[in-house]
This record gives structure tokens, C-alpha cells and sequence, in this order.
């Protein structure tokens, strides 16, 4: 097998979630300037913009707290067992159970004025969709990123509501039905998922554009620095003495080092 034949697939999966990613920025513009908007805005109050998913969009939380050019103001909503570390089947199970949404908001303390991303790929999971509608009555601002296309055709939760009915603003991933990108020859399913690239794109993409705009009004927007970089620890001392006090995950670590 020659080297083009031997990558043929990967550079298939390379156009498509390029295509792809041009594609969300470049026709919901508008609704992801709502959304750096409104940021903006909740940290300027010093409130949290929370980030919650289950099973692999479960990642999305993971990539947007503590990170090394990421928001301070990012606080993930986890629960182990939801993620796929531990025990997959009981997770798949727990995203589709009513009553887990209020537990996790009552842990977090999530309260009015502050902000909420649900990302679902399916946008039809029991959990995704009751976190939304709860966050919203309680007055925070819900922003849903899945897949619409996924969401028209996969079977509805006990709620009978799709994500982008229940949220504030909705971030379309225009991902396949599925989650697969590629076709296989001579079968009926895809391979190369793209929510996790795609939702990591909007994400940072969003925080980008929130920074920038924060450093531009001659602010100081609140980002992590690595620590591998020549002042970073002082940068960051800074940062988490302001936002580390009101994240669950930082606070004990942060009083127990002061």
C-alpha cells in the first residue's frame, strides 16, 4: 500500500471537519456575537459561566476549566458518574433519568444572572434538556450547542422537548445525524465523529471573542496563563484569588494555599 492510499481516510476526515467548522462560524455569526454578549456581560458581574454535558460531551466541561488560555470565569458541572471512566452503561443510563438536574444546580449553587452551556450532541437526552429548563427558571441564562439535524430525528425524552426548544440561545454543531462524518462503502453507518472538535471550536472560539472584546473596552479579561510561562504564577495568583473563591473545584485549594 502506497503512503496516498494509506491516508486516503484521514485526509476525507480532514476536508470534512474543516468544511465543517467554516461552516458554523460562518453562518451563525450572529447568534455567537448574542452570546459573547451576554459573557461579557455575566462576568462582569463576577458571576459564572457554568458547562455541563454527559457521556463524551462531558469533555467540553473538561476543556474549558482551568485552562491554560481559558476563562477563569468557567466552572464545569461534573459528576463522575456520568462520565465514561468509571462505568459507561450506568452513565448512558443516568443522562435519560429525571430528577438528576436539580441535585447537580443545588451542588453548584447556580443562581440567577449567571450563565449555563448544555452541550448535547442528540440534543434529546432526559438530563441536558431538564438542567436547561430548570437553569432557565431559576434565571440563569441557558445556551444549548447540539446538533439539530440529530436532534429532528432522534426519539424524544419523557419531556417531549428537544434542547433548542428549552434554552435562551442555541449553537447549532451541523453535525450528521449519528455523529459520523465519513461514509463507509457498501454500509449503513458513518465513522469520524465531529461534536467533540466542534464543540471545542465554538467553545474557544466564544472565549476568544469575549477576551478580546474585555481587553479592547481596557479591561483585563480573566485567563489563565500556563504555568510553564515566564510569569505565569504571579499572573495566575491574581486571577484565582478573584475567581478561584467562587468555583467548588478550586475553592478548599485555594484557601488551604493562602
Amino acid at each position: 500500500m502506497n503512503q496516498s492510499s494509506s491516508i486516503q481516510g484521514t485526509q476525507q476526515y480532514l476536508n470534512a471537519i474543516q468544511n465543517l467548522q467554516t461552516e458554523i462560524i460562518t453562518t451563525q455569526s450572529n447568534i455567537l456575537n448574542q452570546v459573547a454578549g451576554r459573557m461579557v456581560e455575566t462576568i462582569r458581574r463576577s458571576s459564572r459561566i457554568f458547562i455541563f454535558g454527559t457521556g463524551h460531551s462531558h469533555m467540553m466541561a473538561e476543556e474549558a476549566f482551568y485552562r491554560a488560555g481559558g476563562l477563569a470565569a468557567a466552572v464545569p458541572i461534573f459528576m463522575s458518574d456520568l462520565m465514561l471512566h468509571q462505568n459507561p452503561d450506568l452513565g448512558s443510563r443516568l443522562e435519560r433519568t429525571p430528577g438528576v438536574a436539580p441535585i447537580l444546580l443545588d451542588l453548584y449553587q447556580a443562581r440567577a444572572g449567571e450563565m449555563l452551556f448544555v452541550y448535547s450532541n442528540s440534543g434529546v437526552n432526559q438530563l441536558p434538556i431538564e438542567i436547561a429548563i430548570l437553569a432557565k427558571e431559576r434565571g440563569l441564562i441557558v445556551v444549548g450547542i447540539c446538533s439539530l439535524a440529530y436532534a429532528r430525528v432522534a426519539p424524544l425524552s419523557a419531556l417531549g422537548k428537544r434542547l433548542d426548544e428549552v434554552v435562551d440561545y442555541v449553537i447549532d454543531n451541523r453535525g450528521e445525524p449519528g455523529d459520523g462524518l465519513v461514509e463507509l462503502d457498501g454500509s449503513d453507518w458513518r465513522v469520524g465523529p465531529s461534536s467533540t472538535i466542534t464543540g471545542a471550536l465554538i467553545w474557544n472560539g466564544l472565549v476568544v471573542e469575549v477576551t478580546q472584546r474585555m481587553h479592547a473596552a481596557g479591561e483585563t479579561p480573566p485567563i489563565y496563563v500556563s504555568f510553564n510561562m515566564r510569569g505565569a504564577a504571579e499572573h495566575n495568583a491574581v486571577i484565582l484569588k478573584e475567581w478561584g473563591r467562587i468555583n467548588p473545584h478550586l475553592k478548599g485549594w485555594i484557601e488551604n494555599d493562602c
